[in-house]
């Protein structure tokens, strides 16, 4: 009977250790929600800018509205035993960009290795604000390149649509600030750092 209660013990303390050491990040999230009807924990980082500024198809007074080339923003969700983080990459395009689901964004990190993501890409909604249609990439992201993208900086962005592709560079602000924000999700949900 002691040893019993001394086990439910611990569990509560290891229990209440863990939800503390996952709310206890220097950094901050978009987002932390769980579902109530399905139980979907999905914790959402905050928006990123990539690249530079570019002059939208949305004409003013003084000339075309200028935006962001790209943004990204990492999620990660959890239900059951299903786990993953999944990297979007929004973009905005002057054209129709047909692009079908596969490994078509390449990532070209500090250390000058490439890695490739399967994407899942949607088909483009028209943003009227901008007079462009706007795509949202949605990456998954395997543990082993999670860790990598939390690790090392990201210097370029490669979309690789049916008919071009789109190459986004970084600055160096951009390349900390992404992966800061890799870290944080990953800090957030006690998956990072790895303690051994």
């Amino acid at each position: 009977m002691h040893k019993h209660l001394v086990l439910i013990l611990l569990s509560i303390l290891a229990l209440n250790f863990s939800a503390t050491a996952q709310r206890n990040t220097k950094c901050k999230v978009a987002f932390d929600e769980i579902d109530p009807f399905d139980s979907l924990h999905t914790v959402g980082s905050n928006v990123v800018a990539l690249g530079y500024m570019i002059p939208s198809l949305y004409e003013t007074a003084k000339g075309p509205k200028f935006i962001e080339e790209a943004e990204a923003f990492l999620l990660y969700s959890e239900q059951d035993s299903i786990s993953g983080f999944f990297l979007n990459l929004v973009l905005p395009e002057y054209k129709l960009q047909p692009i079908r689901a596969g490994m078509n964004v390449k990532m070209l990190l500090e250390d000058s290795t490439v890695i490739g993501l399967y994407n899942f890409p949607d088909e483009g909604q028209f943003d009227r604000n901008i007079n462009m249609r706007v795509y949202q990439h949605t990456c998954a992201l395997p543990l082993d390149y999670y860790y990598k993208l939390a690790f090392l900086k990201i210097d370029q962005i490669r979309v690789e649509y049916d008919q071009q592709f789109r190459t986004i560079i970084l600055s160096p602000q951009q390349q900390e600030a992404l992966r800061a924000a890799i870290e944080c999700v990953g800090e957030h949900v006690a998956l990072y750092p790895i303690k051994p």
